[in-house]
């Protein structure tokens, strides 16, 4: 919809792709992507940041997702975070084999989560 967009990895850009690291815990992350969401009033430095992580799981793969407002006091933003990453997967080819968890943030039932952090949303899938 155009108010996604890519981040690299600054200057030296380190690149997405871990593999050749043969990283192995906590989880065989494989690649490592970021992003910006563009609202109208919040853009460039001040649109939210997307981190994506992807991480082999059997056949599959997992793909652990994390949007951060970059403005303080983004709680009254009716879960932007967690629309933003509920869009990008609806809009994906993935073929997903489990509905995704929610990890901490924005559409986590209050209470439920020790490490809730206002502004931020964290998701978790399995993809084949």
């Amino acid at each position: 919809d155009g108010t996604f967009e890519y981040v690299t990895g600054g200057d030296p850009n380190p690149g997405d792709d871990l593999r050749p690291y043969k990283i192995s815990q906590p989880k065989p992350f494989q690649f490592i992507v970021q992003g910006r969401h563009n609202a109208p009033q919040y853009k460039g430095e001040d649109g939210d940041i997307l981190d994506f992580n992807i991480a082999a799981l059997g056949s599959g793969s997992s793909l652990r997702m994390f949007s951060l407002s970059r403005i303080h006091g983004a709680l009254g933003d009716a879960g932007q975070n967690f629309k933003s990453l509920s869009f990008l997967l609806k809009n994906t080819q993935l073929a997903i084999s489990t509905d995704f968890t929610i990890v901490h943030g924005c559409g986590k039932a209050i209470g439920v989560s020790t490490a809730v952090s206002e502004g931020a949303a964290t998701a978790e899938l399995s993809v084949i």
